[in-house]
């Protein structure tokens, strides 16, 4: 994970779990940060890593904020994952 924080243009990353499936959702500062890692040997990296644990290929949607509303809290707590 150190590698991916150092990631020039790297907002956040999600990953989320249910029954059957994983959704990785990154936020990144612009689309060319974004083709940057896409191209990257980490991405690559990532994904071989990965593959055994696939029954399909992955599937890559991008799409843009429109609407970011920020809790009261903070979103990550400091015993939730968040720094700390």
């Amino acid at each position: 994970m150190d590698l991916a924080r150092r990631t020039t243009g790297m907002l956040l990353v999600q990953v989320l779990q249910g029954d059957d499936e994983i959704l990785v959702i990154s936020s990144w500062r612009s689309a060319k940060d974004l083709r940057a890692y896409a191209e990257s040997a980490l991405a690559g990296d990532f994904v071989a890593r990965l593959a055994p644990l696939l029954v399909a290929p992955p599937s890559v949607r991008s799409l843009e904020i429109k609407l970011a509303v920020e809790g009261s809290e903070p979103f990550l707590a400091r015993d939730e994952g968040g720094e700390g």
